[in-house]
């Protein structure tokens, strides 16, 4: 007696096509939940980018200047216009002495009740933007050191740092 053979059969069956529509839809679902993730994070760490970066560029200039002043520091508290007043040495070529410059560090209002922290040069009146987004600041000066925090706010995120910045040379 001869076999039969069967002819190949083409296609899937059932239970493959289930398998592959299972595996397939893993595969998506797990792709979009990381898309979203994405799309809801990145607004967010730009925001937290945006604050860590005026915080730091703040705490840099107020460290520089108070490193470089001599004697006299004054403290304002928030949120009043002038944060902090310095006077600064700067060496003048044409003079080949060094001149004393008062800096204010000052807020400006900006939208949203937020401040622009600037620092301005009370001798001739210029002045640059130091931090943007500030929602406070708080300082302390004892005996050549200054301590100081700075909090800013970027769309929901809120960045705060503290300092700690000593004068190289001080009234005792």
């Amino acid at each position: 007696m001869k076999m039969k053979t069967k002819t190949k059969e083409m296609g899937f069956t059932l239970i493959e096509l289930l398998v592959g529509l299972g595996i397939a839809a893993f595969v998506v679902g797990a792709a979009s939940m990381v898309t979203i993730s994405m799309m809801r994070l990145t607004p967010q760490n730009n925001d937290w980018a945006v604050g860590l970066r005026q915080v730091q560029n703040a705490g840099y200039w107020i460290s520089r200047d108070v490193q470089m002043s001599q004697g006299y520091i004054a403290v304002g508290t928030w949120p009043n216009d002038t944060f902090l007043t310095m006077i600064v040495p700067q060496w003048n070529d044409s003079t080949a002495q060094a001149d004393n410059i008062t800096f204010a560090y000052e807020f400006e209002d900006m939208l949203g009740g937020l401040k622009r922290l600037m620092r301005n040069n009370q001798t001739d009146g210029g002045g640059i933007v130091i931090a943007e987004y500030v929602s406070n600041a708080v300082a302390n000066y004892d005996s050549g050191t200054l301590t100081f925090t700075i909090t800013t706010t970027s769309g929901e995120i809120e960045v705060s740092k503290d300092y700690e910045a000593m004068q190289r040379f001080h009234d005792q």
